[in-house]
């Protein structure tokens, strides 16, 4: 059905407006058009509130009309019969005054006829003027407003659901820490925290720590900055709430965590001894996410637990560090021991083993099965090399002597199946101390509180000095590519007495002995990359008074195999460990003294090999001493032992082979 073009409907209200008694029929023949169409133009005036009829009119034709805009009545009601008389309007347009929503409603309230009822406010309907005609050829005019209003609805919708879009987002940008992050408490404290907000109003916005409101928030326009207070350690959640009208409220949250404390490190202080030369495996476990590094070798611990895996057991203390996601670190040093093999042997001295007499009756113990390992001094007491040496400053010294052949002794001793351990006096050194006072090297050697050489010994060498460390290394070297299996350190430490009745260059008054267990640091790396074992002789005093002789045996075991005390009965003074004359009562004497030792040794995995005594002093030695002292380590677990005689003429029958 079609509808009314709008120049017909202006004309329609014009009629409307001047001659309320038209009928249809008559409203037809002015305009040009069918009375159906009329009608219908009629009754879309009266849809859309432009024109109304009364209340008591009953039909469409007859009844009475008014002109209405936004469903308020504008003009006088008009009925058949009834004339009105004609208003006067300015030329151009009959419209003009009456508030058409195209045209500005005029200030002047409209005048209601009198005794009408005031019709009912409806809700507003929005008609807004096309801003161009579409004239759509070949198409009819309903199909053509229904386009139109379909583009109209989808442009709406669009622009809309734009709108919508635009008013929905709002971002809030944080600065000045990350989410899941791990922090000290130092490191967290005075931090400034920032939210940038787009997209709604800052002054809204609060900030939540643990679901509890901050205080001192500071506002910068679009800006909210919090400096962060001491907080407790734990896991925190800081949360922006953003108010937004119509959308309720939007938020944005991250968590962290503040710790203060170290991570842990399950490790044994102390691995069991592992095969020298072969691979080892450490596995322990930290804090989860912590990093483990273990001999600058970083290991990740995801689930807190690592495993590293080693070629051979390293040199001294392993160093652990542990470092947590907040950055706090532990540290952590562990011993990885190698494992000793059994030692049952005797002391033979450079000059033993060139006298054919003395090396016989060290072979027949060996061949009776009495020993496992045959000790002999690469140096002496005296500062004498007792081979052939090739190391430039043992020459030079003439502490190079070539009493006998080292590599021929290493290969004859190990065709019987015997270990060969090299003893070198370290720092009791005369002709080392002569020679370098002579060449003007006063700072090699220990000296009195005047300036004069040190003559206890003989001479004594500066353990401090590094050309004092680096001959005996050199020399340590030079057996150990020589195929030598274990080197034994004498001497490691100062002379007897009063550190103020002797100068010691570059160490003063201090305590020397973190000086020696340095050197014996450096010692162990070297012999270590040759596989070859090292022990070192401590004084029996030493477990319980090792700084009068700068011996710390505990600070020692970090670096050494074994430790090699010498709890020679004839050393004790009387009353010592209870025992009323040590020299005559071998065994309580050594079962005492070594007792002492396993003391400090404990959980430190390092062997203990004791120098027992076979040679007379006060009291006659024979088999039943010799055994005595045997006996007294068995009882206490220890096996291993190194037997002292300095003239090398054992006795046999007391010397008895351990269980294998």
């Amino acid at each position: 059905m079609p509808l009314l073009a709008p120049q017909h409907k202006l004309v329609l209200r014009h009629l409307l407006s001047r001659g309320g008694s038209a009928m249809p029929s008559e409203l037809s023949t002015d305009i040009d058009l069918a009375v159906e169409d009329v009608l219908n133009a009629l009754d879309h005036l009266h849809r859309t509130d432009l024109a109304a009829p009364m209340p008591h009119t009953p039909g469409l034709g007859e009844g009475r009309w008014s002109l209405t805009s936004h469903g308020r009545q504008v003009g006088p009601s008009l009925a058949k019969g009834e004339s009105l008389v004609e208003t006067t309007h300015e030329a151009g347009d009959p419209a003009e005054g009456w508030g058409f929503p195209w045209r500005p409603v005029k200030k002047d309230p409209p005048v209601y006829a009198e005794n009408l009822p005031r019709p009912v406010r409806r809700g507003r309907k929005a008609v807004r003027r096309p801003l161009f005609t579409l004239h759509v050829p070949d198409r009819k005019p309903e199909r053509r407003r229904w386009g139109l209003l379909a583009l109209a609805s989808l442009v709406t919708l669009g622009g809309v659901a734009l709108l919508l879009t635009n008013i929905r987002q709002v971002d809030i940008e944080i600065g000045g820490i990350e989410d899941g992050v791990a922090l000290q408490p130092s490191s967290i404290e005075g931090t400034q925290i920032s939210f940038t907000i787009s997209g709604a109003n800052a002054r809204s916005a609060e900030l939540l720590l643990d679901d509890f409101p901050v205080s001192g928030v500071q506002r910068y326009g679009n800006r909210i900055v919090w400096v962060v207070p001491p907080l407790t350690e734990g896991s925190h959640s800081l949360e922006l709430v953003v108010q937004r009208r119509l959308y309720g409220e939007t938020s944005s949250s991250l968590d962290f965590s503040v710790d203060g404390t170290p991570p842990l490190i399950g490790l044994p202080d102390v691995l069991e001894p592992v095969p020298m030369n072969e691979p080892v495996t450490i596995a322990g476990t930290s804090e989860p996410g912590a990093t483990v590094v273990i001999g600058g070798i970083p290991i990740e611990t995801q689930d807190g637990s690592f495993v590293l895996e080693l070629d051979e057991p390293p040199a001294g203390p392993v160093s652990v560090l542990a470092i947590d996601r907040a950055g706090n670190t532990s540290t952590f040093n562990m011993i990885i021991p190698v494992a000793y093999p059994r030692t049952q042997g005797v002391h033979v001295s450079a000059a033993a083993w060139a006298h054919d007499g003395l090396k016989n009756s060290v072979l027949d113990l060996i061949l009776a099965g009495k020993v496992t390992a045959i000790e002999i001094s690469l140096k002496n007491e005296s500062g004498v090399v007792g081979y052939d040496s090739r190391v430039p400053l043992a020459r030079e010294t003439g502490a190079s002597t070539g009493l006998f052949d080292l590599r021929s002794a290493i290969e004859e001793l190990h065709a019987l199946d015997v270990r060969v351990i090299g003893r070198i006096v370290a720092f009791r050194d005369p002709i080392l101390a002569k020679h370098a006072w002579a060449q003007g090297n006063q700072d090699w050697v220990i000296q009195t509180a005047d300036g004069r050489p040190l003559s206890k010994y003989g001479g004594f060498t500066n353990f401090q000095n590094i050309n004092v460390q680096n001959y005996n290394l050199d020399i340590a070297r030079e057996a150990a590519e020589a195929g030598i299996d274990d080197i034994l350190w004498d001497y490691m430490r100062r002379p007897e007495g009063r550190m103020d009745g002797m100068f010691i260059p570059g160490v003063g008054l201090d305590d020397p002995s973190p000086i020696i267990v340095d050197f014996l640091r450096k010692s162990q790396i070297l012999l270590r990359e040759h596989g070859v074992f090292q022990g070192v002789a401590v004084f029996g005093i030493s477990a319980t008074r090792g700084e009068f002789i700068a011996q710390d045996v505990a600070g020692m075991a970090h670096y050494v195999d074994y430790v090699a005390p010498m709890v020679y009965p004839s050393h004790w003074s009387r009353g010592e460990y209870g025992v009323a004359h040590p020299e005559a009562q071998p065994y309580d004497i050594t079962r005492a003294s070594l007792a002492d030792f396993q003391r400090v040794l404990d959980g430190t995995n390092t062997a203990l090999v004791p120098w027992l005594q076979d040679f007379s002093m006060r009291v006659p030695y024979g088999p039943a001493e010799v055994k005595a002292q045997i006996d007294a380590a068995a009882s206490l677990g220890i096996h291993d032992w190194l037997i002292w005689d300095p003239t090398v003429t054992y006795t046999a029958e007391g010397i008895v082979a351990a269980p294998s």
